[in-house]
C-alpha cells in the first residue's frame, strides 16, 4: 500500500561494512520511498534500546500517530516487540533513563546491553545539554568506545533540539560538530535539529529566524510565528495534517513536528535493516552542469579549496564529484556564506565538479585540484 506524501544481529555486520555516513534529516519525509520489505525486516530483526527524557518522546509520539493512522499494522511497535511489531524499548524501569546529556549515560548503555544481549541498536536523545558539555569527552569519545566494546550493535548519534539561538549560536555549532564527526567517520546520525527547522515544504530554514523546539520563530517583519501551526492551518486536508491530528501529545512542541520525526524514524529503522536509502544522488544529478555563480580556487600546498559566491547564500551541503558522476566528498555546512574555505580535501589530483546545495538551488563549478 502506498503511503505518505511530501516529501538483526546477524544482518548488522553487513550494514556496518558501509563506507558512507547515514544521515536522517528533514528530507526523510516520504514513506513511499521505503520499500515495504524493509519495514518488515526492521520489525523482524531490530531490537532497539532508546534512552532519553521528554524530548526523546517526540519520536515515539510521531510513531504512535503513524500506527494509529495506518490501521493495517505496517507501523506497529511496542516496548517488547510482539508479533508484527517493531521492538523498541523506551528508557525507564531502571534502564536507559535520563538522557545522553547526563553523566553516566554510557554506563547505563552497558548495563542494558549486558542484561539484554539481543539488543542490536542503541540511540540516545539530548534534552538541552548538547551545547553545554565537551562533546568529545562526554559524547563522541564514549560513543566510539561503546562501538568498540559492542561491535554487533548499531549506535545512532543524534543532534540536540533547537533553542532559538539562530545559525550562529552555540547550539548550531555543537550540532555541526556532531554532524561533521558523523560524516567524517561514517556514522549513523538522526539529525533531530535539522528535522524541526523546516516545514514539510522545505522552502525555509527557520533556524535562520531563531526557531526553537516549539517551532516558534521571529519573522522578518517582527513578532513571533509558529511554522508548524501555520502549515497545519494552511493544509487542513493534507495527509500529514490528518496524521498530526492523531498525535495526542508532542512534548515541548507541535504535533506536526512529532509527525515529521516519527516518519524520519522509520527511515532510520529501514536503513538499519539494510535499505540503502532513496536512489543515490549520483543517479538523480548530472554534475556536468556549469554556471558562473561560484569561483573556486585550490591551494596545492595544503590541499585546501576556497569558494567565492556572487552573493551571500545559505549553504546546506558541499559536494565534490568526479567527471563520471561519482560522489567523492560531502560536507554539511548549514550556514550563510559569500565565501567558503574547506581544508584538507583528501581526493586525488584531477578535475572535479563542486556543488553547493542551498535551499533554493544548486551552485556548480569546476575544480582543478593538483597536489
Amino acid at each position: 500500500m502506498k503511503r505518505i506524501i511530501i516529501l538483526t544481529a546477524v544482518f548488522l555486520p553487513l550494514f556496518l561494512a558501509g563506507q558512507q555516513a547515514t544521515i536522517i534529516d528533514h528530507s526523510c519525509l516520504d514513506l513511499d520511498q521505503i520499500p515495504d520489505e524493509y519495514i518488515e525486516d526492521a520489525k523482524a530483526n531490530l531490537w532497539i534500546g532508546y534512552g532519553g527524557t521528554s524530548h526523546s518522546t517526540q519520536l515515539t509520539a510521531g510513531m504512535n500517530a503513524l500506527e494509529a493512522y495506518f490501521t493495517d499494522g505496517s507501523y506497529n511497535w511496542s516496548q517488547n516487540g510482539g508479533p508484527g511489531e517493531l521492538h523498541l524499548y523506551e528508557g525507564g524501569s531502571g534502564y536507559l533513563y535520563n538522557d545522553c546529556g547526563t553523566v553516566g549515560w554510557d554506563n547505563h548503555t552497558r548495563k542494558y546491553l549486558d542484561d539484554h544481549p539481543g539488543c542490536n541498536v542503541i540511540i540516545w536523545s539530548w534534552c538541552g545539554q548538547v551545547n553545554s558539555v565537551d562533546l568529545q569527552s562526554h559524547y563522541l569519545g564514549p560513543m566510539e568506545q561503546l562501538e568498540s566494546e559492542y561491535p554487533d550493535v548499531q549506535f545512532v548519534y543524534m543532534t540536540g533540539h533547537l533553542e532559538g539561538l539562530g545559525v550562529g549560536g552555540s547550539l548550531q555549532l555543537a550540532n555541526q560538530q556532531i554532524r561533521d564527526y558523523c560524516i567524517a567517520n561514517n556514522k549513523i546520525l538522526y539529525d533531530f535539529a535539522d528535522i524541526e527547522k523546516y516545514d514539510p515544504d522545505s522552502e525555509t530554514n527557520y533556524q535562520e529566524y531563531f526557531a526553537n523546539d516549539e517551532c516558534n520563530y521571529s519573522p522578518p517583519g517582527g513578532g513571533t510565528a509558529n511554522w508548524a501551526n501555520n502549515w497545519l492551518a494552511a493544509n487542513p486536508g493534507h495527509q500529514l495534517t490528518q496524521i498530526s491530528q492523531l498525535c495526542s501529545y508532542c512534548a515541548h512542541s507541535v504535533s506536526l513536528n512529532c509527525t515529521k520525526k516519527g516518519i524520519a524514524t522509520w527511515f532510520l529503522w529501514a536503513r538499519l535493516a539494510g535499505w540503502e536509502g532513496p536512489a543515490a544522488t549520483s543517479e538523480k544529478k548530472s554534475p556536468l552542469i556549469w554556471n558562473n555563480s561560484i569561483r573556486i580556487y585550490s591551494n596545492p600546498v595544503n590541499h585546501d579549496i576556497k569558494i567565492f559566491f556572487t552573493e551571500t547564500v545559505f549553504c546546506n551541503t558541499l559536494e565534490i564529484w568526479d567527471l563520471s558522476g561519482r560522489l567523492l566528498y560531502s560536507k554539511l555546512i548549514n550556514e550563510r556564506h559569500n565565501e567558503l574555505n574547506i581544508s584538507n580535501i583528501n581526493i586525488p589530483a584531477g578535475v572535479y565538479v563542486v556543488t553547493i546545495i542551498s535551499d533554493e538551488q544548486a551552485y556548480n563549478g569546476k575544480l582543478n585540484f593538483y597536489k
